[in-house]
């Protein structure tokens, strides 16, 4: 059983990387095309600087991890190398994937407020790709808790995130609550809050049902394991 979980697990890693080598160049590619579009739009310079800051970011990700590996300059692969290809990927991916993320907010937070409308091309961006990536996750029994000790200790660890998340989205989303005419508004903190509240609680709860569905696949994929081991 010990040899079956050790399979499972590499099985598990060598999936997730295959999903994030996947997606690298979709998004890279959606990002060039959104940076090519506002250049040809004329849009001031900070509007498209988070596309240049992905690209860049990605690119020399996968460059640095793919000669780390030594797989940059090899043409034809056999399947460890290749393995280890999608991982340089798959972690160039992830980089890109969080600089979107992280960047959008920043980008509501600090742009003018009549360029709002193109923070739609980075959700975009990421949507497609997180969609993907979850679906297939979950119907190839990806995210898994493991033990009841490491569920536990997942739970607790999202919730603390999440949290943190949540505030941080609250207060970036919710500046026209508690900042007004230019001074604080104490009270508008409660729309801070309920913002928080609106966006953290549904997604923690919708986390933790996608990877009890994960597991419930991925206990299957470990009883045909056992079943092709005892035949």
């Amino acid at each position: 059983m010990f040899k079956n979980n050790k399979v499972v697990d590499e099985r598990l890693h060598k999936k997730s990387s295959e999903l994030g080598a996947r997606m690298f160049p979709v998004l890279g590619i959606i990002e060039l095309v959104f940076l090519i579009v506002k250049i040809a739009c004329g849009l001031p310079f900070m509007v498209y600087v988070l596309e240049i800051c992905i690209l860049v970011g990605g690119v020399v990700m996968w460059l640095f991890e793919e000669l780390r590996f030594g797989t940059l300059f090899v043409k034809e692969k056999d399947d460890i190398l290749k393995e280890l290809s999608n991982k340089a990927k798959s972690q160039a991916f992830m980089m890109m994937f969080w600089i979107v993320i992280i960047g959008e907010l920043l980008y509501i937070f600090l742009i003018d407020k009549k360029y709002y409308f193109w923070v739609l091309t980075y959700i975009v961006s990421w949507l497609p790709c997180a969609i993907y990536i979850t679906i297939s996750a979950v119907s190839g029994g990806i995210l898994v808790f493991g033990s009841k000790q490491k569920e536990k200790n997942v739970k607790k660890d999202l919730a603390i995130r999440t949290f943190f998340g949540s505030i941080f989205f609250g207060f970036v989303t919710g500046t026209g609550f508690y900042i007004r005419d230019g001074a604080f508004y104490p009270k508008g903190l409660i729309g801070v809050v309920l913002l928080a509240a609106g966006w953290g609680i549904p997604f923690y709860f919708m986390f933790i049902g996608i990877m009890k569905l994960s597991e419930k696949k991925a206990d299957k994929n470990i009883e045909k394991v056992d079943d092709r081991d005892e035949k």
